[in-house]
């Protein structure tokens, strides 16, 4: 077996966070992509948190018994939870030519779409980031074109969910961002952290401006709350290209728009441009 065979997928939930149903949906569309490509190795990694009897969720959400469990009984920061899961698939060897994806709970991949990205990765061996849109009304769309993207789209569209990568950019990006995310007083950026450092890194990136990975659909109205996590990232891993320079300034603008709109509070914004200042 090829380690281009290999799909390392990295999924958190919370046991007490009442999304059996979604999870059951994700483990799904796993599955469907199991039996389209049979010769792939599926590596499935779920971490349970506010877990306290494994077993009874693990039988409750109808985990199936190839995917790999821990628990935690603690919630952990969103970038915390996927580090530990990191610190084991990095810990494996033959690992340059897989393909990584961190689908959360409430994701899923429409028929078509995994199997499409797993197959150009094995034929395209430059192609190292791979990512899309995302949508409750997710569809694999064949005809929809394949672009390099910009460091803009990069920002605007590579979350977890959509961003699938090669293992050789995993062991180069290796962890995302602690200071960062869900769960952090940032409360976001760990995804826009990762991606940034993935796509510096990429010798072939690729964006799908089509919705082609499920999830639930952006709440513009959760903007303000996201703002000083994401302007903190880009700063940090922006770089200072001309590109990168005029994403900080976008963004900062970005922030003055949601506090004329009373979106934004004005001290929340002080406070991430002093945040950001500082590094």
């Amino acid at each position: 077996m090829s380690s281009s065979d290999r799909v390392i997928l990295i999924t958190t939930a919370n046991a007490k966070g009442g999304r059996d149903e979604e999870l059951r949906r994700l483990f799904a569309s796993v599955a469907a992509f199991r039996e389209a490509r049979p010769q792939a190795l599926v590596d499935h990694h779920l971490l349970l948190q506010c877990c306290n009897d494994p077993a009874a969720s693990v039988d409750s959400i109808g985990v199936p018994g190839d995917v790999r469990v821990t628990s935690d009984t603690a919630q952990l920061p969103l970038s915390v939870a996927r580090n530990r899961m990191l610190e084991t698939v990095l810990a494996q060897e033959d690992l340059d030519d897989a393909l990584i994806g961190f689908p959360d709970d409430d994701a899923w991949y429409p028929a078509g779409t995994l199997e499409a990205v797993y197959d150009a990765f094995r034929d395209d061996r430059d192609l190292d980031l791979w990512f899309c849109r995302y949508g409750s009304a997710a569809t694999w769309q064949p005809d929809a074109p394949w672009q390099t993207p910009s460091l803009q789209q990069v920002l605007s569209f590579a979350s977890s969910n959509t961003v699938l990568l090669r293992g050789r950019i995993l062991k180069s990006v290796r962890r995302f961002d602690e200071t960062l995310g869900l769960g952090t007083p940032a409360r976001s950026g760990e995804d826009t952290g990762f991606a940034l450092r993935a796509f510096r890194e990429a010798r072939t990136a690729r964006f799908v401006d089509a919705r082609m990975i499920g999830h639930r659909d952006f709440d513009p109205s959760i903007r303000a709350k996201y703002y000083g996590g994401a302007l903190l990232a880009i700063r940090r891993y922006g770089g200072s290209s001309p590109a990168g320079l005029w994403a900080l300034g976008r963004k900062t603008l970005v922030g003055a728009a949601l506090v004329a709109r009373g979106e934004l509070p004005v001290s929340e914004y002080r406070d991430a441009l002093a945040t950001t200042a500082r590094g």
